[in-house]
């Protein structure tokens, strides 16, 4: 049942899946460089980083990096915190740099920090990506960065420059760690992909917005 499952969900789901890889792939094509803030365990990564010269992955959780050098999802990966390791790199070191799902763990006045690092590193463009205004997030699997801490608006990232795309469907349908809200919760789940064709292009209805930057 669940192989069937599985299936049913790959083939109606699949395109909305690799709709956001696909995005950020298009984004990086002229890239040859890449740093990954956060990066975490992300087997998605491997398919935006294959192509490059050199892909580093910058994250403090071990058991995530571990798991991510088992996959290579990076060529490069550095165990440490990133408030402190990005003062490190200099200036338009890497063709792009990456925060995905990052900073909504931050204080907002240490988010702000990060995007401006983020910009004083990459030589072409910076990407960040995070959910649509503020989604509480408690702590889980042992990780105590993955609490939420503060939320970045569609509105807010526009006003600061960014190019914006909507995924995970319409806002209201989800809530903690991407959770369908209402049941039953496998045809609203269904549903809310299905609504990522309006929200792709309409990112403030969307429950994440991925932003993109041109320097």
């Amino acid at each position: 049942m669940n192989t069937i499952k599985k299936n049913i969900d790959q083939f109606l789901l699949g395109p909305f899946y690799r709709q956001f890889t696909n995005t950020i792939y298009k984004e990086t094509r002229d890239c040859k460089s890449l740093l990954d803030i956060g990066c975490g365990f992300n087997p998605a990564m491997k398919k935006i980083t294959s192509g490059m010269e050199r892909s580093v992955g910058l994250d403090a959780f071990v058991p995530s990096i571990e798991k991510a050098k088992k996959i290579n999802t990076h060529s490069e990966f550095i165990i440490e915190d990133v408030m402190t390791a990005l003062e490190k790199f200099p200036d338009k070191s890497f063709d792009v740099v990456t925060a995905l799902d990052l900073i909504e763990h931050l204080e907002k006045e240490k988010g702000l920090w990060l995007k401006q690092q983020m910009e004083r590193i990459a030589r072409k463009k910076t990407i960040i990506f995070t959910p649509n205004g503020f989604v509480i997030q408690r702590p889980y699997d042992n990780n105590p960065w993955q609490e939420h801490k503060s939320g970045w608006e569609y509105d807010e990232m526009k006003n600061y420059g960014y190019t914006i795309y909507g995924f995970g469907g319409y806002k209201k349908l989800r809530g903690e760690r991407f959770a369908i809200r209402y049941k039953p919760r496998i045809l609203w789940k269904y549903f809310s992909f299905f609504t990522q064709l309006f929200t792709f292009n309409n990112p403030d209805k969307a429950f994440g917005i991925l932003c993109i930057k041109q320097l």
